[in-house]
């Protein structure tokens, strides 16, 4: 008989553990478990502005740090629920953090000191307009041959 280690059904990515690999560190440190949540995006362009759409149910206005680069835009939230309940034999109170951070890649049309935020009903909008150059720039229509 032999005793099989297994892992938890999420764990590190590879890269992690491949990067420490090299037997300085154990590697199941790193077998811990994670929770991972990305909300949603939907990204449009119209002649005037792009819009981000980012779906985060359940989250306050405040709860998001948003930074606009040059190049780059980077939306970070964190949200934290305390939940306790109390009985007369027991006491139990439970802490819970969700987190994340993406970021969007921004084309040089876009005016970064312009950009707009609005959270309603659980989507935070961002808008971000553009360059009066890039806007004069008409789309073409380009024919598969």
């Amino acid at each position: 008989m032999s005793l099989i280690k297994s892992k938890p059904a999420f764990s590190a990515p590879g890269l992690l553990t491949d990067f420490f690999s090299d037997g300085l560190f154990d590697n199941e440190l790193l077998n811990f478990p994670l929770t991972r949540w990305v909300p949603n995006a939907n990204v449009r362009e119209t002649d005037e502005e792009f819009v981000i759409e980012l779906a985060a149910p359940g989250m306050e206005k405040d709860e998001f740090k948003i930074e606009a680069q040059e190049d780059l835009i980077t939306v970070e939230g964190k949200h934290e629920v305390e939940e306790e309940e109390r009985n007369e034999s027991y006491h139990r109170k439970e802490f819970k953090t969700t987190s994340f951070k993406r970021a969007f890649r921004l084309p040089q049309s876009v005016i970064t000191d312009k950009v707009d935020a609005k959270y309603s009903h659980g989507i935070l909008k961002l808008t971000l307009p553009k360059r009066e150059e890039a806007k004069s720039i008409g789309k073409k229509l380009v024919k598969i041959s």
